[in-house]
């Protein structure tokens, strides 16, 4: 919104008024009138009545606003000498054209641009009415007008502030404006312009801050920086104001957009690494100062730059060193200057020493813990030959011992053990050296008692997320025995039987092969899994998350000795949990029914998963009468689909549920049955039946003693639903694909 002048808001003009002229209260409600038709305007713009009426009103209100702009400018023509009345005047202007291409005309048409101009020439030194007057003309002629009157002004240092200010606001407001522009135009005006006041710090300070957003916004405008001289300029200005704060901010955000290319920074960089040494000691407790300048170090000459002050303590506040570990956190190891396998030893030694000198700090803790992650995992896991490898493994070590250390000096600290966790599985997560070396550490450590992470867990039985990231890393390094050992520890509590699910869900599936110790373990996880869904039987998100496990676990059955038994128990547990959420539509705005399509969504992959492994077991399901719950989530994630609208997420729970339907009743009953009921009203359902057809067919097996699926989809008319389905959404595209390589598949020679 724009303010009035800081004057009186009616000051200037009502003085001027003659006698008798003063708003009247009948004005007044003239005006509020029209604003309150200005509302209707918008809010019944599609009613014949009200379209017509204000069609009507253009003509008369074009001529109110030309009428109400003439009597502005005549006003500030009268007394062009008069500051308060100029600046009511530029004041009223702005808030006509702001946003109205057609009130912009009528300005312009009135000379608008010539009085504004006016303004500027009579008020040189009136600073505030300067840049109201430059933010009028740009709103009628743009960035391009700023950019004149800052050169006519480039001698007067109130003009100047004035013209740069505008800029600014001008290209903070409309940013694509600014990346349009010639930087060859642009960069000349910003450069002469601020180095005609040097002893302008403010001046200096927006000046600065325009040419590193320019920078920001268009990398093109580097190469003009460095050929028109800009280089020496920048690290003038901040040689001459090293302790002026803003200065060193702007110059740091300019270097650091500098050193991304195309500026030939590699002839400053001596002398530019020295002003951002000084930043760096001048401004220890500016924290965007200090962040600034350490981005631009990295940046300018790789993370060794900021390897050494940080080992030999030149980093002497916590903010300098919070500053210097993020920037050694967001290094692209491998890929940018000073950040080789090799330089990786000497990073994770200067972390240490600094997570060591302020061990008390819990900033410097936090970001250490991060970097020492990111360093140590990339150490283990670069495709290095194995002689660099073996070099580099004591450094990941050290890492690791000083990971140990923050868990045991912190360990009452939920927020520094979760972020030690976290880095160390990071780190355990690339290499099994690592991993091998902490279970040495972890185990001597115990000396035949509690291990440090189980310490952690007990110590921290009720933080979930916690719990997750301790289990995650003890699946990492000790497998996953430990997890299930605190499943059977805690079998009541919530808190750590869903992240224990979570883990081995993560474990077991994100594994194409396990070791033996795991797929030792598998029937003892299954059995495990199943009793935590039987002890919270009622609770959703933990039925959920039981699914997704025993999905994960299923394709690795084949390697191991489980029990039909404990197959058909898993499946039977699946089906079960579907009367949870029974009769419960999707809904974006109500969350529990949100959960309920996760949970459809996660019971149908584990039951057709199951089922794909032994098709028996929909014979099976079918016997204990436990189609019907699995009809009834088909039917409602069905219902919570809108006609004709696509939904991405419900077409995968639909496709899920069809694929588990299929091995119970046979795919004629189901996959058909959908079509004919919602395949040519819902396009989601269409597409989830497509998907679900080309599944079954590839797997060109035998369904729950049931027909070919091929077979028994052409036998039941599924070309024919298919084709009406094709027919019913033909303006989409990708469906229509999906629906003619359905039928493909069904009416292809081989099914017959």
């Amino acid at each position: 919104r724009l303010a009035p002048p800081a004057e009186d808001a009616a000051g200037p003009m009502k003085e001027a008024a003659a006698p008798g002229t003063a708003p009247s209260d009948e004005l007044f409600g003239l005006l509020s009138a029209l604003e309150r038709l200005s509302g209707a305007a918008w809010r019944a713009s599609s009613d014949a009545t009200a379209a017509r009426t204000f069609a009507r009103l253009r003509a008369p209100v074009a001529e109110l606003v030309s009428f109400a702009t003439v009597g502005i400018l005549d006003e500030m023509r009268a007394q062009p000498g008069d500051p308060q009345l100029q600046s009511m005047g530029v004041f009223l202007l702005r808030l006509l054209v702001q946003e109205s291409q057609a009130a912009k005309s009528i300005v312009l048409a009135a000379g608008g641009v010539e009085v504004l101009v006016q303004v500027v020439r009579n008020h040189a030194t009136d600073e505030r009415l300067l840049t109201s007057a430059l933010q009028a003309i740009d709103g009628l002629r743009g960035l391009v007008s700023l950019l004149e009157a800052l050169d006519r002004l480039r001698e007067s240092a109130p003009g100047t502030r004035a013209a740069l200010w505008a800029i600014r606001l001008a290209t903070k407001a409309r940013r694509s404006e600014l990346r349009q522009m010639c930087p060859y135009t642009v960069l000349p005006v910003l450069l002469s312009s601020a180095g005609a006041h040097r002893e302008d710090t403010r001046l200096l300070a927006t000046g600065l801050e325009l040419v590193s957003d320019l920078m920001m916004e268009c990398p093109k405008a580097r190469t003009a920086f460095a050929e028109l001289g800009g280089w020496p300029w920048a690290l003038q200005v901040m040689e001459e104001n090293a302790e002026h704060g803003r200065i060193q901010l702007f110059g740091c955000k300019l270097l650091s957009s500098l050193s991304k290319g195309s500026s030939f920074a590699e002839v400053h960089t001596d002398r530019a690494m020295a002003v951002l040494g000084r930043a760096l000691q001048e401004h220890e407790a500016n924290e965007r100062v200090l962040n600034w300048a350490v981005w631009a170090v990295q940046q300018m000459n790789g993370a060794r730059a900021l390897v050494e002050p940080m080992r030999k303590g030149c980093f002497k506040t916590p903010g300098a060193v919070v500053a210097a570990l993020k920037s050694l956190g967001s290094i692209s190891f491998g890929q940018s200057d000073g950040a080789s396998p090799e330089d990786a030893p000497a990073i994770i030694d200067a972390v240490v020493h600094a997570m060591r000198l302020f061990s008390n700090r819990d900033d410097v803790v936090y970001e250490a813990t991060a970097a020492l992650g990111y360093a140590g995992a990339f150490v283990v896991g670069c495709s290095a030959s194995e002689e660099v490898r073996k070099r580099l493994l004591p450094a990941a070590e050290v890492a690791v011992g000083a990971l140990l250390e923050v868990l045991t000096a912190r360990m009452g600290d939920a927020y520094s053990v979760r972020t030690a966790c976290e880095a160390l599985a990071e780190i355990a997560a690339s290499g099994h050296e690592v991993t091998r070396c902490l279970q040495h550490v972890l185990v001597a450590e115990a000396a035949g008692g509690e291990t440090l992470l189980a310490r952690i867990s007990a110590a921290h039985v009720s933080n979930q997320r916690l719990q997750l990231t301790v289990l995650w890393l003890n699946g990492l390094i000790f497998g996953v025995a430990p997890i299930l050992e605190q499943m059977a520890q805690h079998s009541s509590s919530y808190a750590v039987l869903a992240p224990a699910i979570r883990t081995l869900a993560s474990l077991y599936g994100e594994s194409i092969e396990l070791e033996a110790r795991e797929l030792e373990a598998l029937p003892k996880a299954l059995r495990s899994v199943l009793t935590a869904m039987a002890n919270f039987a009622e609770h959703q998100m933990l039925q959920q998350y039981a699914c997704s496990a025993l999905t994960s676990m299923v394709e690795h059955i084949p390697s191991t000795q489980v029990s039909d038994e404990i197959v058909a128990e898993c499946a039977a547990a699946a089906a079960t949990s579907l009367s949870l959420v029974r009769g419960r539509t999707d809904s974006q705005t109500d969350r529990s029914s949100s959960c309920a399509a996760y949970l459809r969504r996660e019971a149908s992959r584990c039951i057709s998963a199951l089922c794909a492994y032994r098709p028996a077991l929909g014979g099976w399901l079918f016997g204990k009468g436990l189609h019907e719950t699995l009809s009834d989530a088909l039917q409602s994630t069905a219902r919570g689909v809108w006609d004709g609208k696509r939904d991405a997420e419900a077409e995968e729970t639909m496709r899920l549920e069809l694929l588990a339907l299929s091995y119970v009743l046979g795919p004629q009953a189901a996959i058909v049955e959908a079509l004919r009921c919602w395949g040519t009203s819902k396009p989601a359902v269409a597409r989830a039946a497509a998907d679900a057809v080309v599944d079954m067919v590839r797997r060109s097996q035998s369904v729950g003693g049931h027909q070919e699926p091929a077979q028994a989809l052409q036998a039941a008319g599924c070309c024919a639903e298919l084709l009406a389905a094709i027919s019913a959404h033909a303006d989409d595209d990708d469906l229509q694909s999906r629906l003619h390589l359905a039928v493909g598949f069904v009416s292809a020679p081989s099914a017959d």
